[in-house]
């Protein structure tokens, strides 16, 4: 902040006249002399030439006055970005998230987020799922979509679900079962299967696995990959898979895709899109992104 003397000085110096500057400055005129004075002693030099009759800036006063306006400018500029820092309008995001998200949500978020906070900087890592969660637990990054799954859940994380997105059973074209509106899971057993990686999808197999084991089906799996490479797979033959909804639309006409018909009383097949962050991250750029991504995501996608 600026000296007492400093503005003192400024007062004098814009109205040459010591009694206007005291009101200014809702002071008496004899304490604004005494810091003139002080002011002067602080620069080593006169900056006011003082008669009974005028006040005015010598060379060193006029060059003082136009400092000291770009001292004005640079800490209301200062006080502008510290405050703008504060409340998240400026500063950086770290954010990351997995590649089931650019289908449908990130770009959505992207957009909002842009709009709300065009002057925060947005630094953005792809990666999977228990990556992201290493890479907010270290700092790294502020905050990021993933699927989380319970084996990832700590008390140092927070987290909010940003959609629910139906699993479908994607299929090859012409496949004998896209004949059906909806596939009873019965008719998985021995079907040949790509399925998940336990590293870098485990997401994803946590949940494949959960309805066939819940379901007492075992296809055969003849592949293990990562989305968008397993739409791949199925599209090449090699075998019927599970899969977002959102990921599927990608590839339309290029694979079929079915409702998976559960047992009565199953849950419906949901793949849950979290956003994780550190409990301790003071980062208020993090509560402006979280507020954006409730706007961006209608709530009836949030609830399932």
């Amino acid at each position: 902040m600026l000296s007492r003397n400093l503005l003192a000085f400024i007062a004098v110096a814009e109205e040459l006249h010591f009694g206007k500057a005291a009101q200014r400055l809702h002071i008496s005129q004899p304490p604004l002399s005494q810091q003139i004075r002080q002011f002067e002693e602080e620069v080593g030099a006169p900056l006011l030439v003082r008669t009974t009759r005028s006040v005015q800036l010598t060379p060193a006063g006029r060059l003082m006055l136009e400092r000291a306006h770009l001292l004005l400018a640079e800490a209301g500029a200062a006080l502008h970005s510290v405050r703008r820092h504060a409340v998240g309008d400026e500063g950086v995001l770290t954010l990351g998230f997995t590649h089931s998200t650019v289908y449908r949500v990130l770009p959505r978020v992207l957009h909002a987020f842009r709009q709300a906070c065009p002057d925060v900087v947005l630094e953005l890592r792809q990666l999977t799922s228990d990556l992201l969660v290493q890479e907010v637990r270290s700092g790294r990054l502020d905050v990021a979509m993933l699927r989380f799954s319970s084996s990832m859940e700590s008390a140092d994380l927070m987290s909010r679900v940003v959609t629910h997105d139906p699993m479908v059973l994607v299929l090859p074209l012409g496949h004998p079962l896209a004949a059906h509106r909806r596939v009873p899971v019965r008719l998985l057993q021995g079907l040949p299967w790509v399925g998940y990686e336990i590293q870098g999808a485990r997401y994803f197999h946590e949940l494949e696995e959960k309805v066939l084991a819940g379901a007492r089906v075992r296809p055969s799996v003849q592949h293990r990959s990562l989305l968008p490479t397993l739409l791949a797979l199925v599209e090449a033959g090699m075998g019927a898979a599970l899969a977002p909804a959102s990921a599927v639309q990608g590839v339309a006409g290029r694979i079929e895709w079915r409702e998976l018909a559960l047992p009565e009383g199953c849950a419906p097949l949901d793949a849950v899109l979290s956003c994780v962050w550190a409990a301790d991250n003071c980062n208020p750029v993090v509560q402006r992104f979280l507020d954006c991504l409730s706007d961006a995501v209608p709530q009836d996608e949030r609830a399932g």
